[in-house]
C-alpha cells in the first residue's frame, strides 16, 4: 500500500470535518431554541396583507386609468365629431351581438308553448333563459315504450266479483297476487 502526503492529508481533512459536523449541529440546536416562531409568523401575515393590499391597488389604479382613457377619448371624438369612426369600431361587434341574441331568442322561444312565446317574446335573454329551464324541469317524463310487453295491473278487488272478460285479462295478476301470499 503507497501513502502519500495528498493521501494522508485528505484523511486528515475528512476526520477534521467529521468532529466539527456535531460542533454546527448543536449550535443550531441553540438557535432554534431562541427563535419565536410566532412574531415571525405574525411579520409574514402582516407582509402577505401589505403585498396583497398593493396588488389590489395596482389593480384599482389600472382599471381607473383605462376608464379615464376611454372616456377621453370619447370627449376628444365628440369635441372632434368623429362619431363616425366611434360607431364603425362598434358597429361589427353590435351586428354580432345582433344575430347571437336573435338567434338565440328564437331557439328558447322554440322550445316554449306557441300560446307563450308572443307574451315572452320581448323579454330579455336571461329571463327566457330562466323560464325554458323551469319548463323543461317540470315537464313529466314519458316511459319508454318496449313492445311486446304487458300492462302491470294491481287487482285489488276480488276477482269473483269480475266479469269473465276481465279475469281473463288478469288472470297473470290474480295468480300472482296468490303466489305471493
Amino acid at each position: 500500500m503507497n501513502l502519500t502526503d495528498e493521501g494522508v492529508q485528505m484523511n486528515e481533512e475528512t476526520q477534521d470535518t467529521q468532529d466539527t459536523q456535531p460542533v454546527q449541529e448543536s449550535t443550531t440546536q441553540i438557535q432554534d431554541e431562541s427563535v419565536d416562531y410566532k412574531t415571525l409568523y405574525l411579520d409574514e401575515v402582516q407582509n402577505a396583507k401589505k403585498l396583497r393590499k398593493r396588488a389590489q391597488d395596482a389593480e384599482t389604479t389600472v382599471q381607473v386609468t383605462t376608464k379615464e382613457r376611454e372616456t377621453q377619448k370619447v370627449k376628444q371624438m365628440k369635441e372632434q365629431e368623429k362619431y363616425k369612426e366611434l360607431y364603425e369600431s362598434v358597429a361589427p361587434f353590435k351586428e354580432k351581438w345582433e344575430t347571437h341574441e336573435s338567434t338565440r331568442r328564437e331557439a328558447l322561444l322554440s322550445k316554449l308553448p306557441e300560446e307563450d312565446r308572443e307574451g315572452l317574446s320581448s323579454k330579455d335573454l336571461d329571463t327566457l333563459e330562466y323560464i325554458v329551464s323551469i319548463k323543461e324541469e317540470s315537464k313529466p317524463v314519458n316511459p319508454a315504450h318496449t313492445p311486446n310487453q304487458s300492462r302491470n295491473m294491481n287487482i285489488e278487488e276480488d276477482w269473483t266479483k269480475l266479469d269473465e272478460k276481465g279475469r281473463r285479462e288478469n288472470w297473470g295478476n290474480i295468480m300472482q297476487k296468490y303466489k305471493k301470499n
